[in-house]
């Protein structure tokens, strides 16, 4: 049995709706218990790892944005309306904890090939992108 000691505010950064960011204000609570005086609070590691204030949904969105459509971390930053430290941060963690921490990611590949290609020309400059490519079909006669 307990009851509330006091509470306070918390903002979270979630994923976007549309074009507008979204941050979320939830009311942290502290109880204590009667009988031995004993405290906790409301644990809140389903919506965001411990001290983040980025919920776990924006960080999937910004990984999802910077891998799959090419967006930079400061585009990302701006959409969510969060510093670029902060997110960048976000977004290195969850790629080391899902791809780095997969220990057959290259199984099976024998060659690889890399290679530098300028992708869209501007007059502000180009994109550059950095392509590996899995070679080991091609050693067994097989496009890559």
């Amino acid at each position: 049995m307990g009851r509330v000691r006091f509470s306070w505010r918390r903002r979270f950064v979630h994923m976007p709706v549309g074009q507008h960011a979204v941050h979320l204000l939830v009311r942290v609570r502290r109880y204590e218990c009667m009988a031995c005086a004993r405290s906790w609070t409301d644990d809140l590691t389903h919506m965001a790892d411990e001290g983040r204030r980025l919920t776990d949904a924006a960080v999937w969105w910004a990984v999802a944005e910077v891998v799959l459509k090419s967006k930079s971390v400061l585009a990302c930053a701006r959409d969510l309306h969060c510093s670029w430290g902060v997110l960048n941060r976000a977004v290195l963690e969850k790629g080391a904890d899902v791809l780095a921490a997969d220990l057959r990611r290259l199984d099976g590949v024998e060659a690889i090939g890399v290679d530098g290609h300028v992708w869209r020309h501007t007059r502000t400059g180009g994109r550059y992108v950095t392509v590996i490519v899995d070679l080991t079909p091609r050693r067994h006669g097989r496009p890559a």
